[in-house]
């Protein structure tokens, strides 16, 4: 039994209506469409979807019990056994609160405007070369918002010792629940920058935003910071009262960038502390990685985690999905890192493809970047000028409306602009050629993995 029915309406302060038979629920899920037996159903309402229009389903599927908003009442099956709340997510939330702190795990929360998930993915690697995978329980995939947090929190069983959770936002107010769900031993602001501009405003807002996870930290929790970073002042008054690590050059931690190439990089880790060194080789690149890989440290260091270990784990990391993916096409390099993207991270990987790269042999396809806000055409542009800059004589793809428009005020013949991934396939592929390097870069909704051809 995951939950007794007592435990659900004390974690959620519920209102039960109708009788319920049974002692507890095994499961809880959030699709009705899942044969979920013996389970609590949450009706969470969507952009698309609103669970409540979903109730009979779910039971036919094997729910047991119902959690539905007090709004939706009049939607319940005649009978069906129900537990009224204001919100089914923040019910949700309330539950695998509940649960992670049953389990005794330490939790490590992460947020930021860019690298989250290649720094989870950094102290995953560290943790399980540590204490084994079996002890770890990381975010997995994109599951870093408010269904997600929960559902992550929900699979810790009784086996794991830690718990890393990335945590995202595009709107003020969504990291306060989730790091009040997660109560986290370490909080990590891995960067701050110009992502989600349309909501948050600014930097400023967006270090507000970020910032909120240090005030649910464990009351000896530690703050991890990026030592030169906007909104610094407000990243460590939310951390008043708890120890801070600072990450970043001349910080607690640094990582000093010695270069890389298509199949990698190395940087000296250094703590400041004990005065110790120690080299990474790994298959990360660009010295926005290693920034990462700084502030990774300092959160593992928070639990009394050595320098040299910390560097043998992160030795061991890879990312998943389209980061960095790299394949070979008719002989053309193709790296994948349209997953993501703000004006911050475009500006890095560009920086890192200048390391090695050739211009002659160099097809940048390089995709809108979204939520940006006022800025938008501004970023659009300065990213296209920068690419021309690092590299003269490359080919470059401009994908998109932002990008094409950015790209016809730029007027530079080295740009060819598409209005979206569908129509730029075809002749981004006949653009490459034998021995390129086709690099591709946009944010997630542009679907730039449209463009690269089918694997030979």
């Amino acid at each position: 039994m995951l939950f007794s029915y007592e435990e659900i309406r004390k974690a959620t302060g519920a209102l039960p209506v109708n009788a319920f038979s049974g002692q507890g629920v095994r499961s809880i899920t959030t699709d009705s469409r899942k044969p979920s037996p013996d389970s609590l159903f949450l009706a969470i309402p969507g952009e698309t979807f609103d669970g409540h229009d979903y109730l009979a389903d779910a039971l036919a599927n094997g729910a047991t019990l119902l959690c539905v908003e007090k709004k939706n009442r009049a939607k319940l099956p005649p009978g069906a056994p129900a537990l009224l709340v204001d919100s089914t997510v923040t019910a949700y939330q309330q539950l695998a609160a509940f649960h992670r702190k049953r389990c005794g795990v330490k939790t490590i929360a992460l947020t930021g405007s860019s690298g989250k998930t290649s720094t989870k993915e950094m102290l995953r690697a560290i943790f399980e070369h540590v204490f084994g995978k079996d002890a770890v329980l990381a975010t997995e995939g994109n599951t870093n918002n408010q269904i997600g947090v929960p559902q992550n929190l929900l699979r810790l069983t009784p086996r794991h010792r830690f718990c890393i959770l990335e945590m995202g936002t595009n709107h003020p107010g969504e990291i306060e629940p989730l790091a009040a769900a997660a109560e986290p031993d370490a909080g990590l602001i891995v960067s701050i920058g110009r992502c989600h501009l349309e909501f948050l405003g600014s930097l400023e807002g967006v270090a507000r935003e970020k910032s909120a996870l240090f005030r649910h930290l464990q009351p000896k929790g530690t703050a991890i910071i990026p030592a030169h970073s906007a909104g610094l002042e407000c990243m460590i008054q939310a951390a008043e009262g708890h120890p801070i690590l600072f990450f970043g050059p001349g910080a607690d931690f640094e990582a000093a960038y010695l270069g890389g190439n298509i199949r990698g990089s190395s940087f000296e880790l250094i703590e400041k502390r004990t005065g110790k060194r120690a080299l990474v080789e790994w298959s990360l690149c660009g010295a926005h990685q290693a920034a990462n890989a700084a502030g990774a440290a300092a959160a593992a260091s928070a639990f009394g985690i050595p320098l040299e270990e910390i560097a043998a784990g992160l030795a061991n990391c890879t990312l998943p999905g389209m980061r960095m993916k790299r394949s070979v096409y008719a002989d053309a390099q193709w790296i994948n890192d349209a997953y993501n993207a703000n004006p911050d991270s475009m500006r890095a990987t560009l920086n890192w493809l200048a390391e090695f790269a050739d211009p002659s042999k160099l097809l940048l396809v390089l995709g809108d970047m979204r939520e940006v806000g006022e800025l938008s055409a501004a970023a659009h542009e300065e990213i296209l000028r920068l690419a021309l800059t690092l590299f003269p004589g490359a080919r470059i793809a401009a994908v998109g409306e932002s990008m094409s428009e950015a790209a016809q005020r730029i007027a530079s013949p080295a740009i060819v602009s598409f209005p979206d991934s569908l129509a730029a396939a075809e002749d981004v592929r006949s653009m490459a050629k034998p021995g390129d390097i086709v690099f591709l870069k946009a944010s997630r909704g542009t679907r730039l993995e449209r463009i690269e051809p089918a694997r030979e």
